[in-house]
């Protein structure tokens, strides 16, 4: 049985099934093991876990402890609370105009190749003109006003290859939408959205072999890893025309609301608003990219862990606000209808978290594809979502629908 334990409660002779955080968190660790003494317990403290899970099949057992079972189906009744709470009943119906899908892949396809050549001379390092990005970021934002649905659902296909490209453009597109549902003004969204571009623009100087490494990183890769941030401070110091909301997204996208993350170590309200947000997208960016050391989470995984996570990680509030933002099905969740219908999520709803725009486009019942066709699940009561399924199950790519 799988069971959720605070590492204080840890024993030796446990086995850990999962460490319950991001694999950012703890690229050093293995993530199952048995604990053999008080000195493992005791690393997984230095690493600023606060719980993990346990199989008691392997190891000792922790009479009392919550099983995953019951931890997912309080998640889900959160979830479930706050979708109801934060509906807005009086928002206009999602759409997906012709011409806001054209603009967004003209504006994606400029951001991408502004990081990528900006990224591609640093690392051979030149000096590069960091204000080019102002012209792509500008892009970004007036798309996401327009229409946050086409590029966020562009943000979900990715070549695992160029990560840190897609991931710098996919982190500007969500702190951007994350900005304006949070009615944040134009002006002060660019300054953010400035900030994700560039916040992993340290990386450059990381070497290329440790950001690639498909195992475990040892104790001087990963301080070398980390330093990415004062490394991209260092890169930015000379272009005054970055405004401090930019700076603080780049110095603070890796602190943690426990004072868990680096490099300060900051908690709290010590860390700005914007820092915060950052932290939330970049992590939630992070874990649903296909890397070479992990593969993808589910979007709607990714959600529940980082409402999970937010009891020690983020600030809650920023937490459910950005959930509101991309919806608890985000943009390209395979989703399983009552029906049978299988459907690719087009775009949230933000009058009903629970029924978003689905693109149709398999019947598990007849097990035929279909000529997909956009179904609104908020305009009818025929038909709801039962729950995510796998993609690689049935073998469909959300990303060509």
């Amino acid at each position: 049985m799988i069971k959720k334990i605070k590492v204080g409660d840890l024993r030796p002779g446990m086995f850990v099934h999962d460490l319950n955080c991001a694999h950012a968190y703890h690229p050093l660790l293995q993530t199952q093991f048995k604990l053999n003494g008080s000195g493992d317990i005791d690393r997984l403290i230095e690493r600023g876990l606060s719980s993990v899970y346990i199989d008691t099949a392997l190891g000792i057992d922790a009479p009392g402890a919550p099983t995953a079972d019951e931890v997912r189906r309080d998640i889900d009744d959160a979830l479930l609370k706050m979708a109801h709470l934060a509906a807005a009943p009086d928002a206009t119906r999602p759409t997906l105009p012709e011409t806001d899908i054209r603009f967004a892949h003209q504006v994606y396809e400029e951001a991408n190749q502004t990081v990528r050549e900006l990224m591609g001379t640093m690392r051979l390092g030149r000096n590069a003109a960091l204000e080019q990005v102002q012209s792509a970021v500008q892009g970004v934002v007036d798309s996401i006003f327009r229409n946050s649905a086409p590029l966020l659902q562009l943000g979900t296909i990715r070549n695992t290859n160029q990560y840190l490209f897609y991931h710098s453009v996919a982190t500007c597109s969500l702190l951007s939408a994350f900005s304006r549902q949070l009615g944040i003004g134009r002006d002060i969204t660019r300054q953010i959205a400035v900030g994700a571009m560039l916040h992993d623009i340290g990386k450059t100087r990381v070497p290329e072999a440790i950001l690639d490494k498909p195992g475990r990183l040892t104790e001087d890769e990963f301080e070398q890893m980390k330093r990415h941030v004062e490394y991209g401070m260092e890169i930015l110091a000379d272009a005054a025309w970055l405004t401090p909301v930019s700076l603080q997204v780049v110095s603070q996208h890796h602190e943690r609301y426990d004072g868990g993350g680096y490099p300060h170590g900051l908690k709290g309200e010590q860390i700005s608003q914007f820092g915060q947000m950052a932290a939330i997208v970049d992590v939630y960016d992070a874990i649903t990219s296909e890397r070479t050391y992990h593969a993808a989470m589910e979007p709607v995984e990714a959600i529940r862990k980082l409402r999970e996570w937010s009891e020690q990680h983020f600030n809650v509030e920023l937490v459910e606000h950005f959930i509101c933002c991309v919806g608890i099905y985000p943009a390209g969740t395979l989703v399983r209808l009552e029906s049978g219908l299988l459907g690719v999520v087009a775009m949230h709803n933000p009058a009903d978290l629970l029924r978003p725009v689905v693109r149709v486009v398999y019947d598990t019942n007849r097990l035929c594809r279909l000529s997909p066709y956009e179904l609104d699940l908020s305009a009818q009561s025929a038909d709801r979502i039962v729950d995510y399924e796998s993609a690689d199950k049935w073998g469909i790519d959300p990303a060509a629908h």
